[in-house]
């Protein structure tokens, strides 16, 4: 028997990597006969690289950049020489994982570290550049990553403005003289989201109070993005435009990206639909899945792939709330959570591991 695990990350708790060794452990304790494919997974945030790697190969790049309140610190890159292509996670350099909880200022954060990856991305040979994008700590509009690639950034009276989120607000004039040449580069953003930049359903609107914007702030960054669009000719209406905190609309508008879904990479993958094709059983899941799962996060991508292929799939996830049964439609047989047990929300997240071992040993045990 053939199983293959595709799970993301349980956000705030495991990384992709480790629900995989989770998974493969419970397994095991059921019968050792069974063989396990892993490909842990992501959709563009924290695990992207990771994914990646695993998917398409490549060599790991460690650089010092800049974190989003400015601090130093490492991040990195999986960069292929072959095939001269770079797979960036914007969650690494930008990420909210990298700031305390009672730190969080999303006023003076910035994607700075994000740009920095970027281009010492290209200065290694990269022509294709995937940015992961989720898992920010910024509502920037990428104003961070655009002044690490050469662009300035200037208020009414031609003063030369730091980026940082707040700074939008006050930004007249963009000069791109001295910008670093990307005409030879093609860059892919991949995510999920599929949010414009301003409005109801925008950047600010929808996903800044996650991270620490207050109720004022929320206005005041969706104000400033438009406005930072305005200048810069930027398409606030395109579909993605708001992901990583308007990151997209920078990416879409500025250097002319592709988006992708971060899930069709990985399905579409060659390594991935071989290992589907040898799969007897697939479990997938994530930290909570809802009703919002199923518009193309990457476990409905992951099921719909396997329901093509006739493969049997379950979901394990750290929780089931509000209209998860949608997934069936896309072929889910059956849902297991690590909250059915009875245990707390904090419980779980603090034995996750073996929790999800246990779940799986009774997967196996009871019906497979």
């Amino acid at each position: 028997m053939n199983v293959l695990l595709a799970p993301d990350s349980f956000k705030g708790c495991l990384t992709s990597s480790e629900v995989c060794a989770a998974m493969e452990k419970g397994i095991k304790q059921a019968d050792k006969s069974i063989n396990v494919l892993r490909f842990p997974s992501s959709d563009g945030g924290e695990g992207f690289c990771d994914c990646m790697r695993n998917v398409f190969g490549g060599d790991a790049i460690e650089r010092e950049v800049t974190w989003p309140l400015g601090d130093r610190g490492k991040a990195g890159f999986i960069y292929n020489s072959i095939t001269k292509t770079a797979y960036i996670e914007l969650a690494s350099a930008s990420g909210l994982m990298l700031v305390p909880k009672e730190k969080r200022n999303i006023l003076n954060s910035s994607t700075l570290g994000t740009g920095e990856l970027i281009k010492n991305a290209m200065d290694i040979g990269a022509k294709t550049i995937v940015v992961g994008l989720g898992g920010s700590a910024t509502n920037d509009c990428g104003m961070g990553l655009l002044y690490a690639l050469g662009m300035r950034f200037l208020d009414s009276a031609g003063f030369e403005l730091k980026p940082a989120a707040r700074s939008m607000a006050r930004v007249s004039y963009v000069v791109k003289d001295k910008m670093v040449d990307i005409s030879a580069v093609n860059f892919v953003a991949a995510c999920d989201v599929k949010n414009i930049l301003c409005g109801e359903n925008g950047a600010a609107e929808i996903f800044s109070r996650q991270k620490g914007a207050s109720e004022e702030e929320v206005a005041f960054l969706d104000k400033a993005a438009a406005r930072f669009a305005n200048v810069l000719g930027i398409d606030s209406n395109l579909q993605g435009a708001g992901a990583a905190g308007g990151v997209g609309a920078a990416m879409l508008s500025v250097l002319n990206a592709k988006y992708v879904s971060g899930a069709s990479l990985l399905v579409s993958s060659p390594s991935f639909q071989s290992a589907l094709r040898k799969a007897d059983l697939l479990i997938t899941g994530e930290g909570n899945t809802d009703a919002q799962t199923a518009f193309g996060k990457l476990v409905s991508v992951v099921l719909a792939s396997a329901k093509t292929n006739n493969v049997k799939a379950v979901v394990l996830s750290g929780g089931l709330s509000d209209g998860y049964e949608k997934l069936r439609e896309h072929g889910a047989m059956a849902f297991y959570s690590l909250t059915e047990s009875g245990y707390d929300v904090d419980y779980c997240i603090a034995h996750a591991a073996e929790l999800i071992s246990d779940v799986v040993n009774r997967i196996v045990r009871n019906h497979y």
